[in-house]
């Protein structure tokens, strides 16, 4: 049977381990800024660490016996990493270092480990930058319902709008919803982010629930931000569509998508909560002959 290292020693084996895929994180940086899909990649590690770190009392508390193969795994692991980098392939990369990680926890906690971290460790292959051409395709289908709500929500205040296609046709201003516009990349984000809280604060049966509806949050987000942006080009010039104001409308909407997937999330612990047996109990029942 291995020795399990005590917990200095398994944090330093795991800290020497990741900074051997610096190189990997660097890319992921990269591609989060320059990727048009890939702005959740970056974002991923991160949460799959905080989980691991929240539900960190799951592998304290195993017990029984090691991988033997844990440390070979982990080892054949970076050395595909290596290789992955030189060939500049990031899915290889990113697979690399998905098994180096599982092989960490075949060293430490066994098989029990692994099974025990499955969620984490299944999060971390959405490092893999989705593919731009499917996702491509898929955006244009975004785009035109984008356009379409975004019209409805300034006619509803007023604002004279002809919506036709992608374009949005107000008075002395046209706006395209691009495919940079469709807010498929937030939602991505948002997706990941939901994917977390359900598994930090809803009950099993509500997590796949809660992924879904970060879906049509994120469009609604998107649509409002097209529609104020429209509407702030109507009243006060074209500048709010091209401007500083434009980015900081986008990062409002986001950011109020967000708040409300958080708020979903702990209404989803409050109800399970509020459902959850209280312990107490009505004790035996006592059947009383009445002559």
């Amino acid at each position: 049977m291995m020795t399990l290292p005590n917990v200095s020693g398994r944090a330093a084996i795991v800290f020497a381990v990741s900074i051997l895929y610096l190189p990997l994180f660097r890319e992921l940086t990269h591609l989060s800024s320059s990727h048009p899909y890939a702005g959740h990649v970056v974002f991923v590690p991160l949460l799959a660490a905080v989980v691991v770190w929240v539900e960190r009392h799951r592998l304290h508390n195993l017990t029984g016996p090691r991988a033997a193969a844990g440390p070979t795994l982990t080892g054949l692991a970076v050395i595909l990493g290596g290789i992955a980098y030189y060939i500049a392939d990031i899915r290889l990369h990113v697979v690399s270092f998905v098994a180096a990680m599982a092989g960490l926890l075949l060293s430490f906690y066994g098989r029990r480990g692994v099974r025990a971290a499955i969620f984490p460790l299944g999060m971390l292959v959405l490092m893999i930058p989705p593919p731009q051409e499917a996702m491509t395709a898929f955006a244009l289908r975004v785009q035109h319902f984008v356009a379409a709500f975004s019209g409805i929500i300034l006619s509803s205040f007023g604002v004279p709008v002809v919506h036709e296609g992608l374009l949005l046709r107000l008075p002395g201003l046209t706006l395209t919803v691009a495919e940079e516009c469709s807010g498929l990349r937030f939602l991505l984000v948002l997706s990941v982010f939901a994917a977390v809280l359900g598994r930090l604060f809803a009950r099993p049966s509500s997590r796949l629930a809660l992924i879904l509806v970060s879906v049509p949050i994120a469009v609604l987000a998107n649509a409002v931000r097209i529609a104020i942006t429209g509407a702030g080009a109507y009243a006060v010039g074209p500048e709010v569509a091209t401007g500083p104001l434009h980015y900081y409308i986008g990062k409002a909407c986001w950011a109020g998508a967000l708040v409300v997937m958080v708020g979903a999330a702990l209404w989803c612990r409050s109800r399970a909560a509020g459902t959850a047996p209280s312990g107490h109990s009505a004790g035996p029942v006592r059947v009383v002959n009445v002559p």
